[in-house]
């Protein structure tokens, strides 16, 4: 715990003997608090950390050069810290080591009570100081605020409903609208109750990236709703923290799954999930929309024209996105299940591409843009990693396979925007292999 130095000190000098008191009092004005800009009559500030970062894990915050908070674990929040107020350089480590992953300077008034978060992922951590200090007798009689922080680099401006349980967000209006990631919205004041969250893409009420049934938000209270990504960057998760008060977590108990048909001599795919139908009957090639499933596992079955396969346990991973390919040869076809990863890239003029080879060519495929080589040997079944590149409007996209002459797939024209996310399908179903390329996000 950090304490206010000269405190400290003014404390032992009541127990000193009087010729040495002078000198003690001497070094205490003499002392800044934790090495920053801080001045002791200015008061005091108190700070608690709450870890919402994706893949740091449990992790250190030093102030200025002392390591005022240890091991705070991802989704808590430590306890409250006081020391002077003032200027001071707020340093992130996981714990255990050495490295900052972040180092940034941060002004903590006094007399202010302040949540420091940090949110983010490894590669691109982030910290933000949230005042606590609203004045909860200004909120009117049976009423309560809510803000909303939209903690991701990921998933894009959301907004955010607070409705009944059965109502109909394209005939209702969001609560909070349009925060941008990183932003934080006003406190908006409406009256306290359960309500249904949902938290959609910006402007989209059919975009639902978290759905929880049951929030409650006490009357005369300031609370903060904070919403952080999930591993695949578009289902999120939500996180509550009423003003100096207890944590309370929402977090998304779904997955995004799509259906890939790849089959030769344009096979029909069917893909039930439990009791959930995913595709009825797709002709190959066909890339499906994402369909949104409760996370956990569950009994895979896949119908090949109109052949069931042997099913399958499959687990579903909440926040995540997966593609379920079905591919190869009419008599004997495959399926295969691929981790997707759609987080947006962290650079503003970037983008992100892969490949997922759904033919049954015995050839290794290769993925390259305006000529370089940025994916190869690339089995059937499989997809590569994903590569960030420059955004480009007029980019040069081609497959090849060692044995063919000429591309399998070209794209002479391909429009890669900055911030987005592209697959290049490779798929069986026609004589030759079929390309499609996808703007994931």
């Amino acid at each position: 715990m950090i304490v206010s130095t000269r405190t400290a000190l003014v404390r032992l000098a009541s127990s000193v003997p009087a010729f040495a008191l002078a000198l003690v009092l001497a070094v205490a004005l003499l002392l800044p608090a934790c090495g920053g800009s801080s001045d002791a009559a200015s008061g005091q500030t108190t700070v608690r950390v709450l870890n919402l970062a994706t893949d740091v894990g449990s992790l250190n915050l030093l102030v200025d050069d002392t390591e005022a908070f240890q091991a705070v674990d991802t989704d808590t929040v430590s306890a409250s810290t006081t020391f002077d107020a003032g200027t001071y350089t707020l340093k992130v480590r996981m714990a255990g080591s050495s490295s900052n992953l972040l180092s940034q300077s941060h002004s903590l008034s006094k007399d202010q009570h302040y949540l420091a978060v940090v949110w983010g992922r490894l590669s691109a951590p982030r910290l933000s100081t949230l005042s606590e200090d609203g004045d909860d007798s200004g909120i009117s009689s049976g009423n309560t605020r809510l803000r909303v922080m939209n903690a991701t680099i990921d998933s894009g401006a959301v907004d955010v409903y607070l409705t009944t349980s059965d109502a109909d967000l394209g005939d209702s209006t969001a609560t909070v609208a349009s925060v941008a990631s990183g932003g934080i919205s006003a406190f908006k004041e409406f009256s306290a109750g359960t309500y249904r969250l949902r938290v959609t893409g910006a402007g989209d009420p059919a975009d639902v990236r978290l759905d929880v049934a049951s929030l409650s938000l006490s009357a005369l209270q300031h609370a903060t709703l904070i919403v952080t990504a999930g591993t695949s960057g578009v289902l999120v998760h939500g996180a509550v923290v009423p003003q100096l008060g207890t944590l309370a977590l929402s977090k998304n108990q779904q997955s995004r799954v799509r259906v890939v048909a790849g089959v030769e001599a344009a096979g029909s795919v069917g893909v039930s999930l439990g009791a959930r139908t995913l595709a009825g009957s797709i002709r190959s090639p066909s890339v499906g929309p994402y369909a949104v499933i409760d996370a956990g596992t569950a009994t895979l079955a896949v119908r090949v024209n109109g052949v069931a396969l042997a099913t399958q346990a499959q687990e579903f991973q909440a926040g995540s996105d997966y593609t379920l390919l079905v591919y190869g040869a009419a008599g004997a076809p495959q399926v295969q299940r691929i981790t997707d990863d759609n987080r947006l890239p962290t650079t503003s003029s970037r983008m992100r591409i892969r490949m997922i080879n759904g033919t049954s060519l015995a050839d290794p495929l290769a993925l390259s843009v305006d000529y370089a080589a940025v994916a190869s040997d690339v089995p059937a079944g499989y997809g590569s990693s994903y590569v960030t590149l420059a955004s480009n409007a007029s980019a040069r996209v081609d497959v090849t396979a060692p044995s063919a002459a000429s591309p399998l797939f070209s794209d002479t024209d391909a429009n890669l925007q900055a911030l987005s996310v592209y697959t290049v399908f490779m798929l069986g179903g026609n004589s030759v292999p079929t390309g499609v390329m996808r703007k994931e996000r």
